[in-house]
């Protein structure tokens, strides 16, 4: 499974990456903007069924400009499987253009009729002076139907829980049921008579 991660920049998406798939908290080392990095992930299912590996890779792109058109390059959504959209939650400029880049890539996959997940994160919940309310980005995340998760780079638990939902929503999809409740039934048709004999 293909995961592209994106945001603005100073976000955290390099530093979640890094606590995900290295053990490796770098959120008290200096900035360093990333151009493209990739990160892979093995996520050990049942061990009682014999299910083959599953293999995420993550691919950390470089943040988004903090001002004008918000876009991704093309080769990100052919490969995306999911997207997972980074804000801070100290920076509320952050979540408006994790907004835009929402909308950017629902427009792209619009045109093909390809629904692809998305899962949006609050990044940097250990730190003091939050600009992006929980209740307002829960309010968001539900009226615009994506998982939100809050969390922090320092807290490895919680970017488990998140690769863990991606994982099982892509190797593990829910069957829906060919029986519904609000579909009607057509009579059959049918020329046989039903004799009863007494």
């Amino acid at each position: 499974m293909r995961v592209v991660v994106v945001g603005a920049k100073k976000v955290g998406k390099t530093a979640i990456l890094q606590q995900l798939s290295c053990y490796k908290d770098i959120t008290n080392q200096a900035y360093q903007p990333t151009i493209d990095d990739t990160y892979q992930i093995q996520v050990n299912p049942d061990a009682a069924n014999d299910r083959p590996k599953e293999i995420l890779v993550f691919h950390d792109t470089a943040g988004i400009s903090d001002y004008g058109p918000v876009e991704l390059r093309r080769p990100y959504i052919q490969v995306a499987d999911a997207f997972i959209l980074v804000y801070s939650v100290v920076d509320h400029e952050s979540f408006n253009r994790m907004d835009l880049l929402k909308k950017f890539i629902e427009k792209q996959f619009g045109k093909d009729k390809k629904e692809v997940p998305i899962i949006v994160l609050g990044n940097m919940t250990d730190l003091t002076g939050r600009r992006v309310d929980s209740e307002f980005a829960l309010n968001w995340a539900s009226k615009e139907r994506v998982k939100l998760y809050e969390t922090t780079a320092t807290n490895r638990d919680s970017l488990v829980e998140i690769a863990t939902f991606l994982a099982s929503r892509y190797f593990h999809p829910t069957k829906e049921s060919k029986f519904s409740l609000t579909k009607k039934l057509k009579p059959e048709k049918s020329n046989t008579q039903i004799v009863m004999d007494f």
